[in-house]
């Protein structure tokens, strides 16, 4: 059944306030600037216009966390320090440190804040943008996440930066260097949001975090955190949950990288301590660079620091208690819209296809213990041949991979890296779910950002953020006139879950309401997006779902977690610093 969009205007009259009494709101009409006042002090922001030319407030690179530098590397983030004067939120912040010929800088932990309004008139929902780039890479700005589109709206949409990779991940699993320090950047964020956005006109009461890849992840891991419980409300996870198994691993897995990364440093020591305050003195670039030493296959660069579990008895605060693959039911959920793209291993094939020899012989020859590592099940099983196995035969039933096969390489990489671990969350929430199909495809597709692949592979992993942000820094490009439908549809949809108790299919305030997935076991309904009129299915990857969910490995997930998980609490029990 298809639904045809609502076509309405809204006429708002835009009222322009000018309060100098305490300093709360100034504003300069000569130089398009307005000055708001904040717990830490004043910013300077300034006037730009949504893409139908509302105008809005943009406040950027403002600090939300002293610098993680020095003693505090490492450590949870502390709130930042009151500055005097007037603070100018109106440049671009540092991204955090990451590969890219040593891009970023330790001092980035920012925010940005983009508001149609900031009196108090009104108080509008809060939209809080976590970025992905497999927790190593990517950043907040305006020039990759314009706000444009979210502006015509009312809402109050937020973006961060946040430690990535070693900096932000790296865990001994031992109190004295626990991990989740990105994560509890976010926390910090958060806790930003919820005493200063009612100064932007926002409403720290209704908060709705979303995420693409694995910044999808991360908003799955809010969920679970007892650091992050109410201080958000709802929770939109586009193309990745932590039961992804790239976005987590086994207790233990961390540990040992930690070692490696100590030896390599040069700070291998007796005690956890001792390492920690050796890696204290290390210059940031080589954490940006060791990843590239970590990686078991470069063609497929593993995800090798993620959000791990913490001791929770320690006395000090811990980001996650529960690992998510043992126990992903155990907290109170939020309501959640949930979903992916319809080819979402598009860009992996792009690097696969782009140069036949990755096949001839390597992929083809080495098949079972490869699939593991895109797959990133290799540090869950031992059976990797008997898993190999059954995946080769159900996508290559020809028993041949050739340099065609690209479509049947595509939808194994979709099924079993994104497809299985998604829809089994949206299986175990039991808050309502609203699971979506995005499968429009947009004039600019992430498949060009990482080769000049020819061939049609779809709608790959990101490919939704074109119809969410102006991705100037990839695409300046003004979208087409269909691509520009689909967009406003889809900041219709997310804004309308964000500021209602009911979302409907096409974002309108009277629209059909949206099927929660989980509200019918005997019928479950997913929204499929394909063009501006989208329409409701029924769920159609159950077979695929069972395939990745029998496999000898998969199927035995939970008694091989908690077996881990007893042997890692017993090993936290008694263990003492010793690295």
């Amino acid at each position: 059944m298809r639904f045809s969009r609502t076509v309405y205007q809204v006429h708002e009259k835009w009222l322009y306030t000018v309060t100098v009494m305490f300093a709360f709101v100034l504003f300069n009409s000569a130089f398009c600037e307005v000055r708001v006042k904040i717990a830490k002090g004043i910013l300077k922001g300034r006037i730009l216009k949504s893409r139908g030319g509302r105008p809005y407030y943009s406040f950027t690179s403002v600090p939300y966390a002293k610098p993680p530098v020095g003693e505090l590397r490492f450590e949870a983030p502390e709130p930042v320090d009151p500055w005097n004067g007037t603070l100018d939120a109106t440049g671009t912040a540092n991204a955090c440190v990451q590969k890219s010929e040593m891009y970023g800088n330790e001092d980035c932990l920012y925010l940005n804040v983009y508001t149609p309004n900031v009196t108090d008139d009104q108080k509008f929902p809060v939209m809080f943008w976590i970025h992905g780039g497999g927790f190593s890479m990517g950043h907040g700005s305006p020039e990759m996440f314009g706000p444009d589109y979210f502006m015509d709206k009312n809402v109050v949409l937020i973006s961060i930066n946040y430690r990535l990779g070693v900096l932000g991940l790296l865990s001994a699993e031992d109190e004295v260097i626990p991990g989740n320090y990105g994560m509890k950047d976010q926390v910090m964020a958060l806790r930003w949001v919820s005493e200063n956005v009612a100064n932007f006109g926002g409403d720290s009461g209704r908060v709705t975090i979303f995420g693409g890849s694995s910044g999808a992840v991360n908003v799955g891991y809010h969920m679970l955190s007892p650091m992050s419980k109410g201080l958000f409300h709802k929770a939109i996870l586009q193309s990745g949950t932590p039961s992804c198994l790239w976005s987590t691993s086994l207790p233990g897995v961390s540990r040992e990288r930690s070692k490696i990364v100590a030896k390599l440093a040069g700070c291998a020591r007796n005690t956890s301590r001792d390492v920690l305050q050796c890696l204290k003195t290390i210059p940031a670039g080589f954490f940006a660079d060791v990843h590239e030493k970590l990686w078991e296959w470069r063609t497929f660069p593993t995800i090798l620091f993620s959000p791990v579990v913490e001791r929770c008895d320690s006395g000090r605060q811990a980001f996650l208690c529960h690992h998510q693959l043992y126990d992903f039911r155990q907290e109170s959920f939020v309501p959640a819209i949930i979903g992916l793209n319809s080819a979402e291993g598009g860009m992996k094939v792009v690097a696969l296809y782009n140069d036949t020899s990755l096949l001839y012989p390597e992929f083809r020859t080495n098949f079972n213990h490869l699939m593991s590592i895109i797959m990133a099940y290799r540090n869950f099983t031992l059976n990797l041949n008997e898993i190999g196995r059954r995946i080769f035969e159900k996508y290559y039933p020809s028993g041949r991979m050739e340099d065609d096969s690209h479509f049947q390489t595509l939808q194994m990489i979709t099924d079993g890296s994104y497809l299985h671990g998604i829809l089994g969350t949206a299986f175990k929430l039991s808050s309502p779910v609203y699971f979506y199909l995005y499968n429009y495809q947009n004039e600019y597709s992430f498949n060009t950002l990482f080769g000049k692949c020819t061939r049609k592979l779809g709608v790959t992993h990101g490919d939704e953020l074109t119809s969410l942000f102006k991705l100037n820094a990839i695409n300046p490009r003004e979208l087409n006139s269909m691509d520009t439908a689909v967009s406003k549809l889809m900041v219709d949809i997310w804004t309308k879950f964000a500021t209602s108790e009911i979302p409907t299919v096409d974002g309108t305030e009277n629209g059909f309401p949206w099927p929660a997935f989980n509200s019918d076991a005997q019928k479950r309904e997913i929204l499929h997006i394909d063009s501006e009129r989208p329409s409701i299915m029924e769920n159609p990857f159950e077979e695929k779902y069972k395939f990745w969910n029998d496999l000898p490995m998969l199927s035995n997930l939970n008694k091989i977690m908690f077996e881990n998980v007893l042997a890692f609490e017993h090993h936290n029990n008694f263990a003492k610093e010793e690295l």
